[in-house]
């Protein structure tokens, strides 16, 4: 068997440089040098030099040196490829953005009920295909390391699990509206009322903000629930945003008009105030602290400092105006939610009433990511940047270890997945 790694002149975005193959390990690990801080690494294979090449991963590039691991094939012999797209703060760099990713894809939900307050769960779920089930109100998904999937559906009261294989399951909460305990104890006996905000890691663990009970609970790899903390007055009003750091000792949340957070030592204390009624909140690479005010229509930068200062990097305050091509504070975020950041320096926005997400890169100009409007579901199997409005009223935009972009969409109730991999080589 022969595999060999290529660069092959000319099939690449990425104009300059030597980006140069260092190393092909006997198990398929790919090494390169001189390559971008802000790029995309895409590995494609063939049977031979001339093709056709099938692209296999894509990879975030954040340093000049990197690696890549092939799928080598048992029998035959194979050629492997790897093409490195930059991903400046420009029309091209969001080109080379949209182009690495591909096919829009739904994950769970059938959207058949919409109605708010409502539980649509029903035991024949259980265990069954995940397009097949009826989510209720759903508000975030996020994935781990092991291609699970998990969503915080408000309504059902519940944390639901999409595994590998498409099925879905119950992972935390008995569907049942309630409070019964703190834990520890199996996950799936725990009563939850209006779980609304999700945190996930990569080996399983994950922590809900269990709102109208004023909890934040821990559901460990072994499926047992905890409960770290229980806010002053039993409710967390208006709760939504999650983030929770490695060592658990810090949490930040959303209630309402207040950005809070938790910690070890100083318990359940206010960071910012102010504002309208908050969405969704993200932690950057920095450590900085950003969050939405989905009635503001405004997206802040948030100081954890003890000033309380808050500064607006997107949005108007209104309802329309702006878009692609504008600056992020001259385009209007309609009840704008969610909010991710990706390694290229940019970030995901996702407008609720607006129906749309938008990708802002790192010299704050906007571009349209995903096109909606309410009632809208279409588009899967195709690629996701493709003409047309395919999303409706997303709560949530996050991604997953591999780099997939997930989208917590619709009232109805759906998870949408765009894969992190070329539509085509």
């Amino acid at each position: 068997m022969l595999f060999l790694a290529v660069l092959l002149p000319g099939v690449g975005v990425f104009a300059g440089g030597d980006f140069a193959i260092t190393s092909f390990s006997p198990g398929g690990v790919i090494r390169w040098a001189d390559g971008l801080t802000n790029g995309i690494c895409t590995l494609s294979h063939a049977a031979s030099p001339g093709g056709p090449w099938v692209p296999e991963l894509n990879a975030f590039t954040t340093g000049a040196t990197g690696a890549i691991a092939a799928t080598l094939p048992i029998t035959n012999h194979a050629y492997f490829r790897l093409l490195l797209r930059d991903v400046p703060a420009n029309d091209g760099g969001f080109t080379n953005l949209t182009l690495a990713y591909g096919i829009l894809e739904t994950l769970a939900g059938r959207g058949l009920v919409g109605t708010d307050g409502v539980n649509n769960w029903t035991n024949t779920f259980e265990g069954g295909r995940a397009t097949n089930a009826e989510l209720s109100r759903p508000h975030n998904a996020m994935g781990d390391d092991a291609g699970n999937y998990y969503i915080v559906d408000k309504d059902s009261q519940s944390v639901l699990k999409v595994t590998p294989d498409g099925n879905i399951h119950t992972a935390a909460g008995s569907h049942t509206l309630g409070n019964n305990g703190d834990g520890p104890a199996p996950a799936t006996n725990l009563h939850m009322s209006s779980p609304n905000g999700l945190w996930v890691r990569g080996d399983g663990t994950f922590y809900i903000l269990d709102k109208d009970n004023g909890k934040i609970r821990k559901v460990d790899t072994n499926g047992v629930m905890t409960t770290m903390f229980t806010v002053s007055g039993g409710n967390i009003s208006q709760g939504r945003g999650l983030w929770v750091s490695a060592d658990e000792s810090l949490v930040y949340f959303c209630a309402g008009t207040r950005v809070r957070k938790w910690t070890l030592t100083g318990g359940v204390t206010n960071v910012a105030t102010g504002f309208l009624e908050l969405g969704n909140l993200a932690v950057a690479s920095d450590g900085s602290l950003y969050v939405t005010d989905r009635v503001g229509n405004l997206v802040y930068l948030v100081a954890d400092d003890g000033s309380a200062d808050k500064t607006i990097i997107a949005g108007t305050g209104g309802t329309s105006g702006g878009g692609d091509g504008s600056a992020a504070l001259d385009t209007a975020f309609y009840g704008v939610r969610g909010i991710w950041f990706l390694p290229t320096g940019g970030y995901l926005l996702a407008t609720h009433e607006g129906s749309k997400v938008w990708y802002v890169d790192a010299a704050d100009t906007v571009h349209l990511f995903v096109d909606g409007v309410h009632n809208a579901h279409t588009g899967d199997g195709a690629w996701f940047h493709s003409a047309g409005q395919k999303i409706s009223e997303p709560r949530a935009v996050t991604m997953d270890s591999r780099g997939n972009i997930l989208i917590t969409d619709n009232d109805t109730g759906y998870l949408r997945r765009i894969r992190f991999l070329p539509v085509a080589p």
